[in-house]
C-alpha cells in the first residue's frame, strides 16, 4: 500500500482511493500509477513505461503512454493542467512527486481558475 496526499493505493486489491472512495482506474491506469509511485522523484522514460505497463504483445507508442498519463491527472490532481503529483520531464516522461509540491500556476490558468488574477 502507498498513501499520497489524500490517496492510498492497495497493491493487492488494485484500487485507488481518495478519502477512502474508491476511484475506478484501468488496469493499464493501475499499473502505471503503481510503477511510478514505487519510484518516487524518479524520472521514467515512456519506454520504461511501455516496457513495464503494457503487455509484450500489445506494445504500444509514446502517445499511448501520454493519453494514460492524462487519463490518470484527471482522476487524482486537482488541477490537470498544472500537475503536483505525476509531474512531465520533458524530453524523457514522467516522474512521481508524492508530496505534491504546489507549484505557482500558469497566468492563464489561474484567471480561468479563479475567474481573476492570480496572486502570489
Amino acid at each position: 500500500m502507498a498513501q499520497f496526499g489524500e490517496f492510498s493505493l492497495d497493491f493487492r486489491k488494485m484500487e485507488l482511493c481518495r478519502a477512502d472512495q474508491p476511484i475506478g482506474l484501468t488496469l493499464q491506469e493501475f499499473k502505471v500509477l503503481k510503477f511510478l509511485v514505487c519510484r518516487p522523484r524518479v524520472v521514467v522514460s515512456r519506454q520504461k513505461l511501455i516496457v513495464s505497463a503494457w503487455p509484450r504483445r500489445k506494445r504500444s507508442s509514446y502517445r499511448t503512454v501520454d493519453n494514460c498519463i492524462a487519463k490518470l491527472r484527471q482522476k487524482i490532481e486537482n488541477h490537470p493542467d498544472c500537475p503536483v503529483f505525476i509531474r512531465t520531464v520533458h524530453g524523457v516522461g514522467y516522474k512521481f512527486v508524492p508530496e505534491g509540491t504546489v507549484r505557482r500556476l500558469p497566468q492563464n490558468l489561474a484567471e480561468h481558475i479563479s475567474g481573476g488574477t492570480w496572486e502570489s
